[in-house]
């Protein structure tokens, strides 16, 4: 057997030597894997707010979907506190801009239903403009419903790069819809 004697102290072996030099490299690596991931989870998780804004009368046409807008976005917020951090903060920021138009787009519904009309109130009545706020909801619940279906994935790779495709394409959508409204 090999040993190393350094003065009159009983020595090592080569192969303790080789351990511990192991055991330290070993331990440096994991110690800074902990590190970097302590560093990607700090502060930077998305925590989607939603704005609190009141509900148009129950007896405007623009009740229902405002109410499905509402109950879709603190889903959407739940789904995507699940997600992958750079994919969750884009898609809540489209969404929530595009909440946003839908919301402005049922108070021009409210202003016709009210009788005052107005030049800035595009479309022919209440009816095109109640149907425009239906679709830009549905699209918003398609996207929340995509949303839910990558959160509850437990898939790596490939499938995992697909999903978020599908996010995107949705959220993409939903503010093609969005740029709609307007015309």
């Amino acid at each position: 057997m090999l040993t190393v004697e350094i003065g009159d102290q009983p020595g090592l072996e080569v192969a303790e030597l080789i351990a511990g030099l192991a055991a330290l490299v070993l331990s440096v690596g994991a110690i800074e894997a902990g590190v970097r991931a302590y560093r990607i989870n700090l502060g930077r998780h998305v925590w989607p707010t939603i704005p609190v804004s009141a509900l148009p009368p129950e007896s405007s046409l623009s009740f229902v979907p405002l109410a499905r807008l509402a109950a879709r976005e603190r889903e959407l917020a739940g789904h995507l506190t699940t997600l992958p951090d750079a994919v969750a903060a884009d898609t809540w920021m489209r969404a929530a801009t595009a909440a946003r138009a839908l919301r402005a787009h049922a108070v021009r519904v409210t202003v016709v239903e009210g009788g005052q009309k107005s030049r800035d109130v595009p479309g022919s009545g209440p009816d095109l403009l109640v149907s425009r706020l239906r679709e830009g909801v549905s699209a918003y619940e398609r996207l929340t419903d995509t949303a839910a279906e990558l959160s509850a994935q437990d898939t790596h790779g490939t499938a995992r790069q697909n999903a978020a495709v599908r996010l995107a394409d949705a959220t993409d959508a939903l503010v093609g819809m969005m740029r709609g409204l307007d015309s």
